[in-house]
Formats: structure tokens, sequence, C-alpha cells
């Protein structure tokens, strides 16, 4: 299980346990913290009303805090945004700061209240949270802290995440970034913007054509394809400095690159003498190792979890169809057999799915499929021109680009493993495509 971060604050009394042992089924303390995991079999959705202070023309922080504290809770498929009445939130509101607490009205529809306040002042953001729990009325946990104003954003990200692992034992999603290429500066360069489509950052400024960015598992790298005058590199971007290093140069083209699961390999496209086949890439040593040998297209590779096995778009039958093998070369099948252009695999954390996109009436639309080849189901309906779904960490969710009307320009797309919270995170005067989580 996931160690609880230093720093953070948790109160958990007997009846808090028992409060968290409906949802969790039973609890383990390690050390200093406390861990509790949701069962798989039954897993309840925590139903969570916000209790900030009255909406009466809040200052911008605190209109900041309500709409992130407010997306992230709606994000996350372990809780449930739900509304409570006006004296129910005042109450909550009032725990720890009352000597006695009349437990006997607990608010129907809630399990938890998650009480805030927050303030700006002299470029300094100050939060307090607080977790109550609805029936006993008392606190289970607390977070106070002061941060640079251009950390606020970050820190409620970090304050819902560490409230679902404590519930769940699981961590969340909302402090991660996703990489994405956008051509909105009139050249495709690599961006950054957090998980929600804010704090946006442009890392290249290259003015020719970058594409295909990865995190590294660690989440210090981003690898990406950029084009020179010389033809296509690998290039591998610094998060912390900025700098950008070639990992790749020179003999034929380079595309679509992976990470496997440790970090230590990297797969890749390579054309040579107008064939392309997939490499496999040593990060440290830079010792490249051809893995296909057909005469056909293989491409966009995506390793399964237990980094051993890799999904491919191949057109070795004539179309583009999406193909697993064994990093040895050994076990290649076929996997997809509906559609006639199926590319851009990308399988799920927990390797039950693959994720793809499909050519239907000439707009590719998101489906997943089974590593067995059970499936395929669709998602996201509605959208056109779907392209290169990711996944995110705790594979609950798929970040994928898509176009509302044929002509019009790509943005970037949440939606949950079964189809639901369809969002559009990222849309700006420009295409967004091919994103890539930080974990």
């Amino acid at each position: 299980m996931s160690r609880r971060p230093d720093g953070w604050s948790i109160c958990l009394s007997v009846s808090a346990f028992v409060f968290f042992a409906l949802f969790s089924g039973y609890a383990l303390a390690r050390g200093k913290g406390i861990y509790l995991t949701i069962s798989e079999s039954g897993t309840r959705v925590i139903k969570v009303c916000l209790a900030g202070p009255p909406e009466v023309e809040p200052e911008p922080a605190l209109r900041t805090t309500r709409d992130v504290l407010r997306f992230d809770i709606m994000q996350s498929n372990r809780f449930r945004l739900v509304q409570a009445s006006a004296e129910a939130i005042r109450l909550a509101r009032l725990v720890g700061r009352i000597s006695r607490r009349d437990t006997s009205k607990s608010e129907r529809g809630v399990d938890i209240f998650v009480v805030w306040d927050a303030s700006a002042s002299g470029g300094v953001f100050t939060f307090k949270g607080r977790v109550i729990d609805a029936k006993t009325q008392k606190k289970v946990f607390s977070r106070d802290f002061s941060v640079p104003m251009a950390q606020q954003r970050a820190v409620l990200h970090r304050f819902i995440d560490e409230l679902g692992l404590m519930l769940s034992g699981r961590s969340g999603i909302a402090h991660c970034k996703i990489a994405f290429v956008s051509d909105w500066s009139g050249h495709k360069e690599l961006y950054s913007a957090d998980y929600d489509g804010h704090n946006m950052r442009q890392w290249t400024s290259l003015s020719s054509i970058v594409l295909s960015p990865a995190y590294s598992p660690r989440g210090d790298r981003i690898a990406f394809i950029s084009f020179e005058d010389s033809g296509s590199r690998l290039s591998m971007l610094d998060v912390v400095s900025g700098r950008v290093d070639i990992m790749l140069d020179g003999d034929g083209t380079v595309a679509s690159p992976v990470w496997s699961p440790d970090g230590k390999r990297i797969a890749v496209a390579i054309s040579r003498s107008g064939n392309t086949d997939i490499y496999v890439l040593d990060v440290v040593s830079e010792k490249l190792t051809r893995l296909t040998w057909s005469k056909s297209i293989e491409t966009s590779p995506s390793f399964a979890p237990n980094g051993r096995t890799l999904a491919f778009m191949s057109d070795r039958t004539g179309r583009p169809q999406i193909y697993v093998m064994s990093i040895d070369g050994s076990g290649l099948r076929r996997l997809t057999f509906e559609g006639k252009h199926n590319e851009s695999p990308a399988w799920s954390p927990d390797g039950s799915l693959i994720a793809y996109v499909s050519l239907v009436n000439d707009a590719f639309q998101l489906r997943l499929i089974g590593p067995d080849g059970e499936g395929p189901y669709a998602l996201a309906a509605g959208l056109s021109d779907c392209e290169s779904p990711a996944w995110s960490p705790d594979g609950e969710k798929i970040a994928f680009s898509a176009k509302k009307k044929r002509n019009s320009f790509s943005a970037l797309y949440l939606i949950n493993r079964d189809g639901s919270g369809l969002t559009r995170i990222v849309s700006i005067l420009g295409n967004c495509t091919e994103p890539s989580w930080s974990p």
C-alpha cells in the first residue's frame, strides 16, 4: 500500500474508524499511518458535500478553491458530489469550534462534509480543510497550509488525492500532469497542463514539428519526437531543468515512443529503407534491439503492465490492425478483427483492457478491447476523429483528442473507462493532440 506523504495532519477517533470501516471493510495500521482499502467487490461511492464559506461575491482565491475542489471530487470515481441543507452545512462548519454538538440531526444522503476556508494575502494562499463525519459530526481528517499563490491549484489537487488515499488506499489523479502537442503558435510544440487543463506550459520552441510525447514512469522526463533538418529524432526533455537531449538521431525515421513500466526501456517505431518496425531502446546503454522483422508496417507500440508484452499496429494482413506479442518476438497474434482500420493501442495499467481507435464511417472512434479479444466496446459517441488514447495512472480514465465537428479543432478530453463522465479539458485556438499522463 502507498505510504501517506509527510506533513499531512490526520485525526482518527474510534467513531471515525467505524465510519471508514463502512466503506473499506478493513483498516491496516502501519507505523504512524492509517491505511484504508475499499473492497473491490463491494465498492461504495462516498457522498461528499463541500461546506465552504458562503457564496456571496467571493474573492478570486475563494472561487478558484471552490472550483478546483468541486472538479476534483466530480472527477473521482470514489466520490459523489452532493448537496446538503444550509443548516447541515452550518453545523458541519461549527465542528471543533463549539463544545457541544447535536448528533441527532445527521444529514441524509451525505457521508462526509469537506469543510474549508481559504484566503489570499501578500502573494500567499492559505487553506484550511477539515473532513467531518456527517453521522457523528466529528472531525476525521484535517489539513492546513500556506503556499505561494502559484501553488494554489497544486495543493488543492493534492488535498483531494490524499483524502482518496486515506479512504481507499489508492492515490488519485488530481495531481497529475498531461503532456500534449499543440499547434496554436503555428508550429507543433510540446506542452503540459494540469489534468483539468489549467496551468498550461510550453516546453519547446523548435518552430518545426513535435510529436508523440511520453511521460516517464517517474514523471521526471518526457520522451518525444522532434523534426530537424536531418529528419526525425527521439528527444528527451528533463522537466526539472528544461534541458532537451537527443536519444536517437540519424539512420531512419523514428516514431511513437513509449516507456516500459520500469522506465528502463523505450519502445519505438523506426523506418529504414522504406520498412517500419518496432525496436526497443535501453535507456542507459542506448542499445537498440529490433523486435519485428516483417515487410509490413509495424508502429504504435504499447507495453503491457508486466513489461514483457507489447501491443502494436501492423498492416501485415493488408489493413492496419492491432496485434500483441512478447518482447522477445514470440507469441504473435492478431487482436482486432472488427473494423478495417484499427490503430493507436494503449494498454490499461491493470492489464485488463486495451484502448485504441477504429475507423468508422470515415472518422476514428474510441474503442476498448480485452487482451483476450473480448469486445470491442465503443466509447465517446458523438465525437469524431478520436486519436491517441492514454490511460490515467489509476486506470479509471482515458485522455484522448477528438473533434466536436469534423472541421473543428481537436481538443483534449477525459472519459471514464465505462464511457461515462466525458469532459473537455484543453481547448485553445489550435489543435491539441497526443496526450500522455504523468504518474
